[in-house]
């Protein structure tokens, strides 16, 4: 496996953060520069270790958690995109908002949420041989897990600005499009799993 097939994998992996970052560029307003640039940041090492675990934890855990990462993903994001959606309704209506959409724990549920299925990627790529430069194996699955968490964190930059630009023409309901976003993903990740 080269280069422009990690890469390649890397932008699928990252295509439901480049959604769930465009829903977050919706409530731009609600988050400070340096909440964003941690989920960034949280967004590229849990890909990064999710795929380097995969990895190491080989077919038997992959197996056991991809029983259920769908569900875990479900959850974590309609809880968030509940949320999301309850805040941008209270804002909408002039209210005080609670500015926690993205609070470390928030922040760290949206990088376990996105990142279950490169946990599972991260196990396949043992079975293949990766080869990005001439080296140990373990060297170029560094490299693929480096590449593929740069790929989320850059997709997910495009998303929040996107989406802040976007939310500048939707108003003061953009953040409960957003959360409807959210959940819809959570939906997609789930029926994608059962179906």
């Amino acid at each position: 496996m080269g280069f422009f097939s990690i890469l390649l994998l890397g932008v699928g992996l990252s295509l439901d953060t480049f959604a769930v970052s465009l829903s977050l560029g919706f409530a731009a307003e609600r988050t400070t520069r340096a909440q964003k640039i941690r989920f960034l940041v949280v967004i590229g090492l849990f890909h990064f270790f999710m795929i380097l675990g995969g990895w190491l934890l080989g077919e038997n855990v992959s197996r056991l958690i991809a029983a259920y990462d769908h569900w875990i993903a479900f959850g974590l994001l309609a809880f968030l995109g509940v949320r999301m959606i309850r805040s941008g309704w209270a804002g909408s209506e002039g209210e005080e908002v609670d500015c926690d959409l993205l609070s470390w724990r928030n922040t760290l549920m949206f990088g376990v949420a996105l990142s279950i299925d490169a946990l599972i990627s991260g196990f396949s790529l043992g079975l293949v041989k990766v080869a990005l430069i001439a080296s140990s194996q373990l060297l170029n699955i560094l490299l693929a897990a480096t590449l593929i968490g740069l790929t989320a964190s850059i997709l997910s930059t495009a998303g929040i600005l996107l989406g802040k630009k976007v939310s500048s023409r939707l108003g003061p309901k953009a953040e409960i499009f957003g959360g409807v976003i959210l959940i819809l993903i959570g939906l997609k990740v789930l029926v994608d799993h059962l179906f």
